[in-house]
């Protein structure tokens, strides 16, 4: 058997033998324990990976939540500014009438003041215009008392007829 390309020697054939006998052994004595703690590892990482999908989960309903709830806020806010634009224009307009009714106030004040002011003035007049009058017609009776008496009720007619006017 020296001259052959392979040949099997009886070492390795022993040294197989005993491989095999202790993975025999091995599998006999740890393979319950390798399996128990492979499996305990499986269990493990699926317990874990489900752990992994509720938070995904969980965040992604936080997500929808928090989107609702910006949504929601957004909304109330332009309710709110819609309500404020509401309340400022009415205001406004409440200003505007109050202002246009004491306006209107004022003017009619100033109207009757300035009626008061007119026959105030139009009492003077007619009080100076008596005086003078008075002071007139004491001149022309002092200067035609001596003069003719017709013309003195003439020009008292026409004196009296002008102030009546």
């Amino acid at each position: 058997m020296e001259n052959s390309l392979i040949s099997i020697d009886l070492s390795m054939v022993i040294q197989m033998i005993n491989f095999l006998i202790l993975v025999y052994v091995f599998w006999k004595l740890f393979g319950k324990k390798i399996g128990g703690v492979i499996e305990e590892r499986k269990k493990l990482a699926l317990k874990d990976l489900e752990k992994v999908k509720k938070e995904r989960e969980s965040l992604e309903d936080q997500k929808e939540a928090s989107e609702k709830l910006r949504k929601e806020s957004k909304r109330r806010a332009n309710d709110i500014i819609i309500k404020a634009e509401r309340q400022a224009d009415e205001r406004k307009e409440q200003i505007l009438a109050n202002a246009g009714q004491t306006r209107e106030r004022m003017l009619m004040k100033a109207e009757a003041d300035i009626a008061k002011m007119k026959e105030k003035a139009k009492s003077e007049l007619q009080n100076e215009i008596g005086e003078l009058a008075v002071e007139l017609a004491e001149k022309i009776i002092k200067e035609n008392i001596s003069k003719d008496d017709t013309l003195q009720d003439k020009t008292i007619d026409t004196f009296i007829d002008e102030i009546g006017e």
